[in-house]
């Protein structure tokens, strides 16, 4: 997925987005999801930075992840990885569907930015797939060429098996579904009460400790800290 924006754009700009502002204590959306919600601890320990977080809001009933809490970090050799708490647990029908959904938009968030990238600016490798056509202009081939590697993404995660295991949560074992695609991995599992998605490098996402805390000592916590720094 592309960043908090990716989540946003899906769910209709529902996100309340933490950056640039502050939670609001008697937010709705805050209120529906009282409970848990997850976090990888001591993300400098594996070399991660929060990034964004943001709380969604219902925007399909049919859904079942369109509410959900994101927290979004970025390691320091620029790769993203995401830790998301849905609000519901997901059926068991659906499970496939979500943790392919979240690969796939993990594998195509850097062809989402470069389609977004304004046309007849120059990017720093020109040779990079979809940089080329969009610099020289011709937005249409560039937007084929997005369209085209968006299908070969796609068919290749619906082609990757899935992978029944354990994933650690609060330093316990749960069952977990994954799926692994071009060395990117999206893991469901539910603990805590709570259907986690934890997407990134197979390698982090093998490593990280997750850990789950109430929602509203987390962003208290968040907001303190801002008002310190």
């Amino acid at each position: 997925m592309d960043g908090i924006d990716g989540i946003e754009q899906h769910d209709g700009g529902s996100g309340a987005g933490r950056q640039g502002g502050t939670w609001e204590s008697e937010d709705a959306r805050i209120a529906r999801f009282s409970g848990v919600v997850a976090e990888v601890s001591d993300p400098l320990t594996w070399g991660l930075d929060l990034e964004d977080e943001a709380l969604t809001g219902l925007a399909d009933e049919e859904d079942p992840t369109c509410e959900r809490f994101v927290r979004a970090y970025r390691c320091f050799t620029g790769e993203a990885l995401e830790v998301e708490t849905l609000r519901t647990v997901v059926p068991d029908d659906d499970v496939e569907d979500v943790v392919r959904a979240a690969c796939s938009g993990a594998l195509a968030a850097p062809l989402h930015a470069d389609i977004a990238a304004p046309v007849g600016t120059e990017p720093e490798d020109a040779t990079q797939p979809g940089r080329g056509h969009a610099a020289g202009g011709d937005f249409a081939d560039a937007y084929l060429d997005y369209r085209s590697a968006m299908r070969a993404l796609v068919d290749e995660v619906d082609e990757a098996p899935l992978r029944p295991g354990t994933f650690g949560v609060d330093g316990e074992d749960a069952v977990s579904v994954g799926v692994t695609a071009r060395g990117t991995t999206a893991v469901y599992v539910v603990a805590a009460g709570r259907a986690l998605v934890v997407t990134g490098p197979a390698d982090l996402v093998d490593r990280v400790d997750v850990v789950t805390q109430p929602v509203r000592m987390l962003l208290s916590g968040r907001d303190k800290r801002r008002e310190r720094g």
